[in-house]
């Protein structure tokens, strides 16, 4: 088949796929609460609100994933969050501004944890924004909040600083969900993180419909191939090419092997295929038994997903022979499974 028929026959067959078993998920735009089934199992869009904050004030108050997803601030023990405040009372707060951090690790997402943590606004504003940040740290834990080459999800309120923190101190909510991905030690590790990085930043556009520069083709083979081509071997106009990664020497796994591989190290930026549609994985949680996903061409936009695991999925478990030799100078060094 030529490349051009075989683009034509993948763009369609994801449309195909969304529009039929996974669109249902998303109709009402009732969020984390819906689900549907097919052949292929269940299917949930992930929570995009707390609950428990529902009734908070949204502010104007925004991530900055363009700051987040430098290299330099890509730590394996804490999470930088990086804001733009436009929000005037969160402004005259400033001095004693105070985030609580509703944090959970998507591998065992039955269980959060609560936290609070200073934050700091620049002392003059840029244009709109005033830029500020705080960090979500193991300062004082017994157990790690952070740990390393993990995905975690956070829902963040805005409190003035109090000794005891409630209703009456809270300032709002920022109205979206927070994901972010920790760096390891190893070079596949950092691959991995700068790759989700990039997908959550352009999914956090899409929700907020900003324009986010990128170009690619709405299409769910396509939204995988440009999320990792710039890192990968034998990509081409930063664009991964699958053939050059998975065959002869490294073959695809099948989707009953998502939970070994899944419980045994990062999963996220792996690739999936399944019957009409192929997506991005995130994240396996053994106590659910099911995977988190990110998904480019979901009913025409970008969605995090939550799914039952298909035994009749194709994976392909992404490894350090793939990842382009010089992307990380402070690994050059490390040898291969250090």
């Amino acid at each position: 088949m030529h490349r051009r028929s075989l683009c034509l026959f993948l763009a369609c067959a994801c449309v195909y796929g969304v529009l039929t078993n996974e669109a249902h998920a998303r109709r009402g735009r009732s969020r984390g609460s819906s689900y549907s089934s097919s052949s292929s199992g269940s299917l949930e869009i992930a929570p995009f609100s707390d609950r428990q904050s529902a009734s908070h004030r949204s502010l104007g108050v925004y991530y900055n994933y363009n700051r987040a997803n430098a290299p330099t601030v890509a730590y394996t023990d804490k999470i930088r969050v990086f804001l733009a405040v436009s929000d005037q009372q969160v402004l005259r707060a400033k001095e004693s501004l105070v985030a609580e951090v509703k944090i959970v690790d998507l591998s065992n997402y039955g269980q959060f944890k609560l936290r609070f943590y200073p934050v700091t606004l620049e002392a003059a504003p840029d244009g709109k924004y005033t830029y500020g940040s705080f960090d979500v740290t193991n300062a004082d834990e017994a157990r790690p909040v952070v740990e390393p080459a993990k995905v975690y999800r956070l829902f963040v309120n805005l409190h003035r600083k109090s000794e005891k923190y409630g209703t009456y101190t809270v300032i709002g909510r920022i109205a979206a969900p927070y994901y972010v991905a920790t760096a390891g030690e190893t070079r596949i590790d950092r691959a991995r993180q700068q790759i989700a990085m990039r997908t959550f930043r352009e999914f956090y556009y899409r929700q907020q419909g900003w324009n986010s520069g990128e170009k690619y083709a709405m299409d769910c083979y396509a939204y995988y191939m440009w999320a990792t081509g710039f890192c990968t071997v034998g990509s081409q106009n930063e664009r991964t090419q699958l053939a050059r990664l998975f065959g002869n020497g490294v073959p695809y796994n099948s989707g009953g092997q998502i939970p070994q591989l899944g419980q045994k190290g990062p999963i996220h930026g792996d690739y999936v295929r399944k019957p009409g549609h192929s997506f991005m994985l995130l994240a396996y949680d053994p106590k659910l038994q099911h995977v988190w996903t990110m998904e480019g061409n979901f009913n025409s936009t970008v969605e995090v997903a939550i799914r039952s695991v298909g035994s009749d999925w194709t994976m392909g478990h992404l490894r350090d022979e793939h990842i382009r030799r010089g992307l990380f100078p402070r690994l050059r060094n490390l040898v291969h499974g250090q």
